[in-house]
Formats: structure tokens, C-alpha cells, sequence
């Protein structure tokens, strides 16, 4: 027991020492985050930054400027103010190197625009928690509001949104959790929009460099617009996921898309089904062409006429790698339906036998276009078609593709199959007819040359 006092003891003189050995660590850290600040926002100039070291708490000032104006908000320099509490004990419920409270200070005309919304209260607030052994944890929050009125006439309320960011060591793993619960606004001139339920989450780790791997969703229960001339729409159970695997050094990529009821004016849906995947990927040769085109994104010093022939070099230097390959993208399933039937769609893009000379500055585009191959398989019932806006014309147009042999109708259901394969369209197996080839007009004629008249010779 004697021990085990004398021990505590020890600890309690030594501890208002810790947080002084670990301000160091604490300013190395920050300078980090504040050189990726920079590169992940090269738009906008870091003026000036200060750091103040104390024994429990430091404070950093970094002051920002050169950014794209923001709507409705004045311009100028806008200051993050970092106040940063010194662990292991770095606050209530709180273990780690350190507790970091962010507040933004803005010009005073921007600060009196946000003032008019959010009142004394902040418009963000942020708390990051730096992990011991590296790593962090963020959580940005916005507060709730009532019903404020804008200068506009209009009237907004939300639950405020939430999110939470969780990063390993050196970024290894990544994890996100956001959502907003409720969001109302109504316009002076009778509009409305009402939003409920928006979540977002995502999980990845690090497959390679700058590359992850992982999963993401984002769901939203309801989406709601009124007041306009063209009628009200409504959205229910809007769902987005993604998925990255790799296997052997290949990535598959799946995007599924889709939702619940849409009702709107002219049309109304029961469920949508958008499912699309990106197969063979090559991992290295993708974070090659993705890191390139990001360096020539974020490098500020390169002028808007020079970007687009930048990206264009990266891509002509990087992209034969991706495509050598062989990758494809497929449409595993679009699927619209509603009470009366179904159209759905599925299909699939590759390049067969692509060579990287392909791609060269004095390689013909048509050579490439030969090794394209595309296939589309569509079916659709004839009354889902005829209950869509202009159903009769549709119909009618799918009933001459019938008649000539390019698309089928069996029990009431349209199907086709588009192939385009060495530079050749067919449908159902079947070419388009090739339109006739202009006939030239012909030559003009050019009149001829007057000739002058002859002067009569002067008699002797």
C-alpha cells in the first residue's frame, strides 16, 4: 500500500511536467497537418501562421487568403484560430496527445452576413483529439436553427449536421460518419424544399500510395420541392454505395444508385435501380494517372488556358498503362419501374487489343475506334412506355424498329440488343441502313470570255 502511494505520489509531482515534454511533439504535429492544410487547398494562400507554446495549452493563428469569395459573403482574409489543450489529460473525457478547439475568425462584414443566421452562436465548430501514437479524430458540427429569416424573404431550419472524421496513423485507414437530420427552407415566392434523413459513412484503408480501398454509403429518406410553376416532386429512400476490392493487383469498383418512389408532374416512378462496376483496374497503373492529374489540379502556378493540355499530356502518358490491361465497365442493371411495368437495361464497354501506340499524338483516332466494343441488351415493357410523357410517340417509334427487324416485341415487351464492334453498328444483328451518299452539284460552266471588238484598220 505504501508502494502503491508513494508511487501515485511520484506520478502527481511529475505529471505538470508531461504536458510540457509533449508541447514539442504537439507543435511538430500541428506543423504537419498545417503543410497538408496547404496542399489539399492550393487556391488558397496561407498568409501567415504563429504558434504560441505554453505549458497546458498552446495557440496557433493561421491566417488564410486568395480563395474564390463565397456567395452572399464579403471578401478578405479569414483566420484560424486553433486552440490546443496538452494531453495526456487534455479535457473531460478526453485521453491523447492533445485536444484541439478550432475557431474561425471572419472580416467584419462576412462575420455580420453569418451573424444574421446563426446569431452569437458559431457557424462550425470543430474538435479534433491527436491520438497518442498518431492519428486523429475530428468532429465538425453546425448548430441547430429555428426558423431564420433571410434577407431574401425566405425562411431556413435544420437540425444542424454532424461529422466525424477518424484517421489512423500516417493515414492508413480512414473513416467517416455524417449526417443532417432535417433541413426546411420556404422562399419568399411560395418555393419549398424540404430534406430528411441525409447520412453519409464511408471505411477505407490504404491499398497503395495515395490509393484506398473500401466501402462508402449515403442514404437520404426524403426530398421534397414545391411551390414551382411546373408542380411539385417529391423523392423517397435515395441510396448511393460504393465498393473497391483488389485482387491480384486488379481493383473491381461497383457504384449502385437508386431510390424509392419519385413522384413528379409528368411522371412517377416506383423504384430505380443504377448499378454500374469498373472491372480489371490495374492498382499501380490507376494511382500513377490519378496522382498525376491531382498535382496538375492542385498546382495553383499553372494557368487556366495551360490546364486542360497539362491534363491532356498526363493522360496520353499515364492512361495506356490503365488500359493495356484490358479494363471494362459494365452496366450491370438500370432498372425503372412503376405500377404498370419495367424497363431495364444492361451492357458492357471494353477496347480489345489496345496497344499503347494507340494512344500516341500521330495515332489514328479511327484505328481506336475499331477496337471498341460495346454490347446493350435493353427490355421494356409497352405499357411502362406508354404511361411515360410522349408514351405514343416512343411506342410508335419502337414499333417501326420492330417492323424492320431491329428490336422484338413478345408479350407485350420491347427488347433490343446494340452491338458495335470493328467499327460496325447492329441492332439485333441487323445493320442500320447506311444513308445515302449526297450527290455533288455539278460544276458550273463558266461563260465565256467576251471578246473585244476589233478596232476597223485606218485607210490609207
Amino acid at each position: 500500500m505504501k508502494k502503491f502511494l508513494l508511487a501515485l505520489l511520484v506520478l502527481v509531482l511529475l505529471y505538470p511536467a508531461v504536458p510540457w515534454v509533449l508541447g514539442r511533439t504537439i507543435e511538430q504535429r500541428v506543423a504537419v497537418y498545417t503543410d497538408q492544410l496547404q496542399e489539399q487547398m492550393p487556391y488558397v494562400s496561407i498568409i501567415q501562421t504563429r504558434f504560441t507554446r505554453g505549458w497546458f495549452t498552446s495557440d496557433q493563428e493561421i491566417t488564410l487568403g486568395g480563395g474564390a469569395p463565397v456567395p452572399g459573403l464579403p471578401g478578405g482574409a479569414v483566420t484560424i484560430h486553433n486552440v490546443i489543450h496538452h494531453g495526456p489529460i487534455c479535457g473531460f473525457a478526453c485521453l491523447g496527445l492533445a485536444r484541439v478547439d478550432t475557431h474561425f475568425v471572419f472580416p467584419a462584414a462576412a462575420q455580420a452576413s453569418i451573424a444574421k443566421v446563426f446569431g452569437k452562436a458559431e457557424p462550425v465548430s470543430i474538435q479534433t483529439r491527436l491520438h497518442l501514437l498518431g492519428g486523429l479524430t475530428t468532429t465538425l458540427a453546425s448548430p441547430p436553427l429555428a426558423d431564420v429569416a433571410l434577407d431574401n424573404g425566405g425562411h431556413v431550419a435544420s437540425s444542424g449536421l454532424t461529422l466525424t472524421v477518424d484517421e489512423a496513423a500516417a493515414a492508413e485507414r480512414l473513416a467517416m460518419r455524417g449526417n443532417l437530420a432535417q433541413l426546411r427552407y420556404r422562399g419568399h415566392g411560395g418555393v419549398e424544399i424540404e430534406l430528411d434523413g441525409a447520412a453519409f459513412s464511408s471505411n477505407s484503408q490504404r491499398l497503395l500510395r495515395s490509393l484506398y480501398s473500401g466501402d462508402a454509403a449515403f442514404n437520404l429518406e426524403k426530398f421534397a420541392l414545391s411551390g414551382l410553376p411546373q408542380g411539385a416532386a417529391t423523392l423517397n429512400d435515395l441510396h448511393l454505395t460504393t465498393r473497391t476490392r483488389a485482387d491480384a493487383g486488379l481493383l473491381t469498383v461497383s457504384i449502385a444508385f437508386g431510390s424509392g418512389p419519385i413522384a413528379t408532374k409528368p411522371l412517377r416512378l416506383a423504384s430505380t435501380e443504377f448499378d454500374f462496376s469498373y472491372r480489371h483496374l490495374n492498382a499501380e497503373a490507376l494511382e500513377s494517372l490519378t496522382a498525376a492529374l491531382g498535382l496538375v489540379n492542385h498546382d495553383g502556378a499553372i494557368a487556366p488556358a495551360d490546364r486542360g493540355q497539362r491534363l491532356a499530356a498526363v493522360l496520353r502518358d499515364k492512361a495506356p498503362a490503365l488500359l493495356l490491361q484490358a479494363p471494362e465497365f459494365t452496366v450491370d442493371k438500370i432498372r425503372l419501374r412503376n405500377d404498370t411495368g419495367a424497363l431495364q437495361i444492361t451492357g458492357s464497354l471494353r477496347l480489345v487489343g489496345f496497344v499503347a501506340a494507340d494512344l500516341a499524338p500521330a495515332a489514328d483516332p479511327k484505328a481506336l475506334l475499331q477496337k471498341l466494343r460495346v454490347e446493350v441488351d435493353l427490355a421494356c415493357d409497352q405499357a411502362f412506355l406508354a404511361s411515360l410523357p410522349n408514351g405514343a410517340l416512343l411506342t410508335a417509334q419502337l414499333q417501326a424498329f420492330v417492323q424492320q427487324g431491329f428490336a422484338t416485341r413478345n408479350n407485350g415487351q420491347f427488347h433490343s440488343k446494340l452491338e458495335f464492334a470493328a467499327g460496325k453498328l447492329t441492332f439485333n444483328g441487323q445493320a442500320p441502313p447506311t444513308p445515302p451518299t449526297p450527290v455533288a452539284p455539278p460544276t458550273p460552266v463558266a461563260p465565256p470570255t467576251p471578246v473585244a471588238p476589233t478596232t476597223p484598220a485606218t485607210p490609207p
